[in-house]
């Protein structure tokens, strides 16, 4: 079963200056980064940091995970509109691009490869994984 990465995983990887030592020894994939992710971890490339930060993050992207990038696609958006609907009703919200990348997973059956909490009141809708 295909597997979504999260941005926080991006995120550690440019840190760690290691993205495969954050997939899961026990999945296959193939892994693929949500577009909306892809467009999350650019934005922090982007603000007054430092400069070898943004350069080495902007690398990464280029290196490596530029080419896992999948398109955000019309049943993508649907499923986007669903959960903010969703949510709303239940009184709750969630960050645009963490809804995104949920909307993402929800309409593929995807898992969701993560290093933060920001889906686990998803869980019983989207099989979690967390790094070794």
């Amino acid at each position: 079963m295909p597997v979504a990465i999260d941005t926080s995983v991006l995120i550690s990887a440019e840190r760690l200056g290691d993205f495969d030592r954050l997939l899961p020894e026990n999945e296959d994939g193939p892994y693929y980064i949500p577009a909306l992710a892809a467009s999350e971890f650019l934005v922090g490339t982007h603000p007054p940091v430092r400069l070898d930060l943004r350069q080495r993050a902007t690398q990464l992207y280029q290196n490596r995970f530029r080419a896992l990038v999948s398109s955000f696609t019309e049943a993508d958006a649907a499923q986007l509109a669903l959960l903010i609907v969703e949510l709303k009703a239940k009184g709750q919200q969630m960050k645009f691009f963490d809804a995104a990348i949920a909307a993402t997973v929800l309409a593929r059956g995807d898992k969701l490869l993560v290093l933060d909490a920001d889906f686990d009141r998803l869980k019983d809708r989207i099989q979690l994984l967390r790094p070794k």
